[in-house]
């Protein structure tokens, strides 16, 4: 925040799309997100909080920053910790795919994908990518025994210490 005026700074006027003009990630405008009167921008941004039903208790808070490819992401890391019970470090550390649908390309984040997993893609006529972004997921899991984990993406750079507030 701003200390002389008290303006919260942030991107959000970012997440509108500008005709003619793609978007940081590349992908092209929506013309169902051109900015108008009133209105608020898209956006990818979608934190989850996951409750245990019996008792209430907080299991997995989840969120990523990375534009685009944020939603596929924080899913991602969500089901491979809730459904498939890795810890919360490898759900994250995973190698990760994306497809924003328009343009339909999958991307693939990293280089060490199993080469029986690439050929079924390209079989199936996806065209792959590498981008030059990707998407970095902190998250913090409590098991059954009430022992709490956290993790913040090895991708997000040189930073030694995870981010939060």
């Amino acid at each position: 925040m701003s200390e002389t005026t008290g303006i919260l700074w942030n991107d959000q006027m970012d997440d509108f799309s500008t005709p003619g003009v793609n978007n940081y990630f590349g992908y092209p405008p929506s013309p169902a997100n051109y900015i108008r009167p009133g209105k608020r921008p898209m956006s990818s941004m979608s934190p989850l909080v996951i409750f245990n039903a019996k008792n209430n208790k907080e299991v997995l808070a989840i969120g990523a920053a990375g534009g685009s490819q944020i939603i596929s992401a924080v899913a991602g890391a969500a089901f491979q910790t809730l459904w498939l019970n890795r810890d919360v470090k490898q759900a994250i550390d995973l190698p990760r795919l994306h497809n924003q649908l328009k343009p339909n390309k999958v991307q693939l984040y990293e280089h060490n994908w199993p080469k029986e997993y690439i050929k079924a893609l390209l079989e199936r006529g996806h065209e792959l990518i590498v981008p030059n972004s990707t998407a970095v997921v902190t998250a913090v899991h409590r098991v059954l025994n009430g022992t709490i984990f956290a993790n913040s993406d090895y991708r997000k750079g040189s930073e030694s210490e995870p981010s939060g507030y």
